[in-house]
């Protein structure tokens, strides 16, 4: 089964943009700046990472089943994401990206808690659930950190941009942990002894 949860993500977050922005709805994407096309605004996810401190706070897991198994889903794993917001001066008209971008940037800082209906989601059981809450957070990053991030689009001229980041994004794991018991060993005087006829 295909797990959606960050797909989810991206279209909740054009979506958000485009109902603020409805004037230039058609002029706002998910893609890369190196290729915008005629939009005026473009998101564009350039990192995924791990968010350590919900790794190290998972609850232990529950003791075995009477029978010596251990079934439950492994616990989520949850990832911080990153995303590039970048203003499109298109013909030259630079007034106008400015524009874009402070308006976009007021959209996201009024949405800074997403969830509900506000999630976009086609299947819930592979991608964001009623019970997901999104933060979305302005990221500041240094010059030089900008750069760095505008380097992977070569021949390409830097554009205005901000960076955004979405956090906690939840990825349900489809592994069940289990083992049956070992049947096939005995212990003999502290040795392990093979049973007879085991493979």
């Amino acid at each position: 089964m295909h797990d959606e949860t960050i797909k989810d993500v991206s279209r909740t977050l054009v979506d958000l943009l485009k109902i603020g922005l409805s004037d230039i709805a058609p002029l706002i994407a998910l893609a890369s700046p190196k290729n915008p096309g005629s939009n005026v605004l473009t998101l564009f996810l350039y990192k995924v990472i791990e968010n350590a401190y919900l790794k190290n706070d998972q609850p232990p897991l529950p003791p075995p089943l009477p029978n010596g198994t251990l079934a439950q889903p492994l616990p989520p794993l949850t990832v911080d994401l990153y995303y590039l917001l970048t203003a499109h001066p298109g013909v030259g008209n630079l007034f106008e990206a400015h524009r874009a971008l402070s308006r976009a940037m007021r959209v996201m800082h009024g949405n800074a808690v997403l969830r509900g209906s506000q999630l976009r989601s086609n299947n819930p059981s592979t991608g964001l659930t009623a019970d997901s809450t999104l933060r979305v957070t302005l990221n500041p990053i240094s010059m030089e950190d900008m750069t760095r991030i505008w380097s992977v689009f070569p021949d390409t001229p830097y554009e205005i941009s901000v960076t955004y980041l979405v956090t906690p994004v939840a990825i349900e794991s489809a592994r069940v942990l289990g083992g049956a018991p070992v049947v096939d060993q005995l212990h003999d005087a502290g040795h392990l002894a093979p049973v007879e006829g085991a493979v």
